[in-house]
């Protein structure tokens, strides 16, 4: 049976409570459970490095779940990375091109995030033209640094100003029916 692994960025007490982002994440954890095993991390409860270093280890695919800030992601979430992401165990350097170092080959990360920004305004003056993955590029080459390949990333919108939780939480269990082929 293949492993997700399946993470929490969202920040209690934050201007959004990450009540959103905490939904999507429920509904995640709960529909992949029928078909995967499923490990979860959830960053503001805490975490030990090695337990996150062994979680990623022994994941096939990875789910973060968090909220952008100001076009970023949370500092926890940063911090996670910072701290988890470590040298001999994600990455190392090799003589070969650059990013060519990564030790998480074979295992595959979605970027799930939540937005208040409004679909429409991905590839508007706004973003000079860009697309959603061009904007989470950073976040991206993180994963990909480590050699990790991208699943298709959904996105919530409009969270704050026209909340429609319970529509993107069945959008995001089709998306995941869709990217995971469960019937």
């Amino acid at each position: 049976m293949k492993t997700v692994l399946v993470i929490l960025g969202a920040e209690s007490g934050a201007f959004a409570g990450g009540k959103y982002n905490q939904g999507l994440y429920d509904a995640a954890v709960s529909h992949l459970s029928e078909k995967f095993s499923v490990i979860t991390t959830v960053i503001k409860d805490g975490y030990v490095v090695e337990d996150e270093i062994s979680k990623w280890k022994q994941a096939d695919y990875i789910i973060y779940q968090y909220p952008i800030y100001w076009f970023m992601m949370p500092p926890s979430l940063k911090k996670y990375m910072d701290d988890v992401y470590s040298y001999g165990d994600f990455f190392a350097f090799t003589d070969g091109p650059y990013g060519s170092g990564g030790l998480m080959k074979g295992k595959k990360v979605m970027l799930s995030t939540t937005w208040n920004a409004p679909e429409e305004a991905f590839g508007s003056d706004f973003f000079d033209g860009a697309d959603l993955n061009t904007v989470l590029l950073p976040m991206r080459k993180s994963q990909s640094y480590c050699g990790m390949a991208e699943l298709e990333h959904f996105s919530a919108h409009n969270v704050i100003k026209n909340p429609q939780i319970e529509a993107d939480q069945e959008r995001f269990k089709s998306h995941l029916n869709k990217v995971f082929e469960i019937n």
